[in-house]
C-alpha cells in the first residue's frame, strides 16, 4: 500500500502501456528506440520522444532536420538512451467515480488493508484569517500588495540541510509603497515569509529582496539552471519610464542571479514588448532539461538571462496590463508552443498562426500604445486529445482549436448603462459545476461570469442565464476591469469553488450557479491579481493566500499586506505545496520546484487552468498515535516522553500533545508543560508528519508526585481545545480514526531528596 498512499491507483499507467506497445524492454548497447515509428501524436511515441509529421522523433532534433528521421536505422547506442530511461513520462489518472479509486486502492497490495480517508461534509463552509503580514522592519512603508503572490519551498526549515518537501513552503510577493509611490508601475521589493504561522497571527520573515521590481509585474518561481533549488524570477522596474524594462533572476537565497534588459519598450511599437504588470512564466520548451523563461513573445534561457528570440506577432496583452506569455505542447509532437494573445509561436519563435480578430472585439484600452490579442488559458473542449486555446480580449472569450480555428466566440457581460472598458481578465479553465467538463471563469469590469460551451444550443438548458454564460454575479473592478481568479474544489465533492477579490471584496463563489458562499471586506486597486491556494504550511490542508492594499475606495491604514485563510473546521481537502506562476496548471511544475523537462498535456489529465489539485485521493486523512516513551526524574521533575506517529495516509502540520494528572475524562487536571509562559502549556511537535512518520516530544513536569506518592499520566495527541478535555472534539486535525489519540503512563513519580 506504501506505494500509493499519495498516488491515485493508475499512477504510471500510460507510462506501462505505452512502454510496451513501442517495442519492449530496454536492453544495453544498441536498442530499438522508436525514432521513426508511425504516430498521430506524442501519445503514440515512447516517453521522451515527439511526435512530427506522422513520424516520431528526438525533440533536441532541430525542426528543420525531422523529415530526416525518416532514414533512421531507429537505433541509438547506450549513452543517447538515458536520454529516455531517465526522463520516465508519467500520468496520473483521476479515477472515473470515488467509489472505484476506494474499491481498488484496498484491493491493490492483496493484504486487505484499508486507506486511511476524511470526507469532509458537502457544504459546510467556514473560513477563518490563520496570519497575515503587515509590513516588515525592512523597507517598513513598502506594506501594500498588489500582484498575485506564489508559493515554493526556498528555505531549509527543518535543519537537516536539505530543502525539499519536508520544509515549509514559503510565500514570495512583492510590496510596494502606496502611500508615497502611488499605485501602479512603482517600484517594489520582493518578500519570502514562512507560510506557517505564528501563534499571533502574524508571519515569519526569512528575507528582502529589496530591488526595483514592478510592484504589480508577476513573479515565477522553479528551478531554472538544474541545481535543484528554485531560483525566483520578476520583472525589472524602470524608473525613468515608470514601466517595465526587462527581467531579473534571484536565487533562492535572495542572492542576484542574473539580469536582462529584455523585454524592453523597444525603439519604436512593433519592437516594443512591455508595459507594466507583465508576468513572467517559467517552462522546458524544447525538451532539453534547460528551462526557458517566457516573457510575453520574449524568450530567455533560464541559467543565464540570455534572450533566445523575440517574436514579431501577439504579445499576451489585455486592457493596458500584460502581457502574459503561457507554453502548452497543443499539437502534441513533443514540444511546447508559447502562446501569446492570438499567436502561437514554435519553440524557435516562428510563428505556428496568428487569428485575425477582425472586427469582433469589443473596446480596449490599449495601454502603452499595445493592440489587445488577448490572455490565454489551455483546456480540452471536445473529444479530441489536442489542446483547445482560449483567449479574453477586449470583451471576448474565445475558444480557438489548436490549429488557430475558432469554435467559440462569447461576449463578456456589462452591466446595464455602464459605457467604461469592460476587457476582461486571464481565464480561468475548471469543472465549476461537476459534469465532467470544463468551464471558463472570467472576471471584467460588472460581473464575474462563467461560460459553459453546454449554453451554446438552443433551447438553453434552464441554469444558463444566457448564450455562452452559465452564470454571472455583479463585482466592483471598473479600476483594471482584467483580475484573474483562482478555484479549488473545498469538499471534494466535484464541483470547484470560485476564488476572487476584487475592490471592495474577497469572495467565494458555488461553482454551479454562482452562490456567494463567503465574502469578507478586502480592498484593492487591482490589477493582474488572484487568490491563490495551496498547502502552504504543510499540514495536509488546503489554505488561500491573497493580497490587500490601501489603493480603493473605503480602504482604511490597516488594509494591507497578504492573508492566509484556511477552514476553521480543518474541512479543506489536501492540495499541492506549490503555486509558482500566474500562468500556473499543476503540470508545469513538480512539487519540489523542478519544472518537467517534458511536460504532461495539463488538459489530458486534470484539464483545468489556474486550479490546485493534489495528486492523490483528495479525502486521504492522517491518522495520530500516540505511546509513553519513558518518564525519567532529575531534581524532582520528571521529563514525560512521548512517541507522535502518523499512521495514517496523508500528511499532517504541528500538533499539540497535552499531558493530565489523571484521567481527564474523570477529573484529570492538566500538567503544565511550560511553567515560564502565562497559562497551562502542553508541547507541540516540530515538523511535518508523512505518513509513517514519527516524532518523540517531551514534557517537563515541574512538581510531579514524590515518593510515595504517584499518578497515572494520559498524553493526548490533537489535543487543543479551551476546556483541556481531551476529546476527539478539542482536536484540530480531521484524522480517519480519532479513537487512538490517548496514552497512559501508570505510576508516574519521583525520588525524594536525600
Amino acid at each position: 500500500m506504501k506505494e500509493i498512499k499519495k498516488q491515485w491507483l493508475f499512477l504510471n499507467l500510460i507510462y506501462f502501456l505505452l512502454f510496451f506497445s513501442c517495442g519492449g524492454k530496454k536492453e544495453s548497447g544498441s536498442v530499438n528506440n522508436g525514432v521513426g515509428e508511425p504516430c498521430q501524436s506524442v501519445l503514440d511515441c515512447k516517453p521522451g520522444l515527439g511526435c512530427y509529421e506522422g513520424k516520431c522523433y528526438y525533440p533536441d532534433a532541430s525542426l528543420k532536420d525531422i523529415t530526416e528521421i525518416e532514414g533512421s536505422d531507429n537505433t541509438f547506442e547506450n549513452e543517447d538512451s538515458q536520454i529516455w530511461a531517465e526522463d520516465e513520462f508519467s500520468i496520473d489518472i483521476l479515477p472515473e467515480s470515488e467509489d472505484e479509486f476506494i474499491s481498488d486502492i484496498e484491493e491493490d497490495d492483496g493484504g486487505g488493508e484499508e486507506v486511511c480517508m476524511f470526507r469532509p461534509p458537502v457544504g459546510e463552509f467556514r473560513p477563518h484569517m490563520e496570519c497575515m503580514w503587515s509590513g516588515s522592519e525592512i523597507e517598513p512603508n513598502k506594506d501594500d500588495v498588489v500582484a498575485t503572490p506564489v508559493v515554493a519551498n526556498l528555505t531549509d526549515d527543518n535543519g537537516d540541510t536539505v530543502i525539499d518537501l519536508k520544509d515549509i513552503p514559503d510565500i514570495v510577493f512583492i510590496s510596494y509603497d502606496l502611500e508615497e509611490d502611488g499605485c501602479c508601475a512603482v517600484p517594489g521589493a520582493i518578500r519570502v515569509v514562512s507560510g506557517r504561522c505564528r501563534g499571533d497571527g502574524t508571519m515569519q520573515e526569512h528575507f528582502t529582496i529589496n530591488y526595483p521590481v514592478d510592484n504589480s509585474g508577476g513573479l515565477a518561481v522553479g528551478d531554472i539552471d538544474g541545481d535543484t533549488l528554485p531560483e525566483i524570477v520578476a520583472m525589472r522596474y524602470d524608473q525613468t519610464s515608470g514601466r517595465t524594462t526587462g527581467t531579473v533572476a534571484f536565487e533562492n537565497d535572495g542572492t542576484l542571479k542574473w539580469e536582462s534588459d529584455d523585454p524592453g519598450l523597444g525603439a519604436n511599437l512593433n519592437q516594443r514588448d512591455t508595459c507594466t504588470a507583465v508576468q513572467p512564466s517559467i517552462a522546458d520548451l524544447d525538451g532539453d532539461t534547460n528551462p526557458e523563461i517566457i516573457v510575453g513573445r520574449v524568450v530567455l534561457d533560464g541559467a543565464t538571462g540570455i534572450t533566445l528570440w523575440k517574436g514579431t506577432g501577439g504579445r499576451g496583452f489585455n486592457a493596458f496590463l500584460g502581457p502574459i506569455g503561457i507554453a502548452a505542447d497543443i499539437d502534441l509532437d513533443g514540444i511546447q508552443e508559447v502562446i501569446a494573445g492570438n499567436t502561437v509561436y514554435r519553440a524557435d519563435g516562428w510563428i505556428e498562426w496568428v487569428y485575425d480578430y477582425g472586427s469582433s472585439l469589443g473596446s480596449c484600452a490599449q495601454g502603452c500604445s499595445l493592440a489587445c490579442d488577448g490572455f490565454n488559458a489551455t483546456g480540452n473542449f471536445d473529444e479530441d486529445d489536442y489542446a483547445e486555446i482560449v483567449s479574453v480580449v477586449a470583451e471576448r472569450v474565445f475558444i480557438f482549436e489548436h490549429d488557430g480555428t475558432m469554435k467559440y466566440m462569447f461576449e463578456i457581460p456589462r452591466e446595464t448603462g455602464y459605457t467604461g472598458y469592460n476587457e476582461g481578465g486571464p481565464p480561468t479553465v475548471a469543472d465549476f459545476d461537476g459534469d465532467g467538463k470544463p468551464e471558463i471563469g472570467v472576471a471584467a469590469a460588472n460581473y464575474y461570469a462563467v461560460f459553459d460551451t453546454d449554453c451554446t444550443t438552443g433551447p438553453l438548458p434552464s441554469y444558463c442565464d444566457s448564450y455562452g454564460i452559465r452564470w454571472k454575479v455583479p463585482n466592483n473592478d471598473e479600476s483594471s476591469r482584467v483580475t484573474g481568479s483562482s478555484v479549488f474544489d473545498f469538499d471534494g465533492d466535484g464541483s470547484a469553488e470560485v476564488i476572487y477579490n476584487d475592490e471592495t471584496n474577497f469572495r467565494i463563489f458555488r461553482g454551479s450557479d454562482g452562490e456567494i458562499l463567503f465574502e469578507e471586506e478586502n480592498h484593492s486597486h487591482t490589477r493582474l491579481e488572484y487568490p491563490v491556494i495551496a498547502d502552504v504550511d504543510n499540514d495536509g490542508n488546503a489554505e488561500i493566500v491573497f493580497i490587500e492594499n490601501r489603493g480603493s475606495q473605503g480602504a482604511t491604514a490597516n488594509d494591507h499586506g497578504i492573508q492566509i485563510w484556511g477552514d476553521y473546521s480543518d474541512n479543506w481537502v489536501p492540495t499541492r505545496r506549490i503555486w509558482n506562476q500566474h500562468a500556473y496548471h499543476i503540470t508545469n511544475v513538480n512539487e519540489d520546484g523542478t519544472i518537467p523537462s517534458h511536460e504532461t498535456p495539463n488538459w489530458l489529465i486534470y484539464n483545468n487552468y489556474r486550479q490546485n489539485l493534489p495528486d492523490f485521493s483528495p479525502f486521504l486523512a492522517p491518522d495520530l498515535t500516540i505511546e509513553f516513551v519513558d518518564a525519567q526524574c532529575e531534581n524532582q521533575q520528571a521529563n514525560l516522553r512521548v512517541r507522535v506517529c502518523n499512521i495514517g495516509d496523508n500528511r499532517v502540520g504541528e500538533v499539540e500533545i497535552r499531558f493530565y494528572d489523571g484521567d481527564p475524562a474523570s477529573g484529570g487536571r492538566g500538567i503544565d508543560c511550560d511553567s515560564s509562559r502565562s497559562g497551562m502549556q502542553g508541547v507541540k511537535t516540530e515538523g511535518t508528519l508523512e505518513p509513517d512518520d514519527c516524532e518523540v516530544v517531551t514534557c517537563l513536569w515541574t512538581n510531579p508526585p514524590i515518593d510515595p506518592e504517584s499518578s497515572d499520566v494520559t498524553a493526548c495527541v490533537d489535543d487543543s481545545g479551551p476546556d483541556w478535555s481531551c476529546t476527539p472534539e478539542s482536536g484540530l486535525n480531521n484524522e480517519c480514526n480519532e479513537n487512538n489519540n490517548k496514552a497512559i503512563k501508570g505510576g508516574v513519580q519521583c525520588e525524594r531528596p536525600i
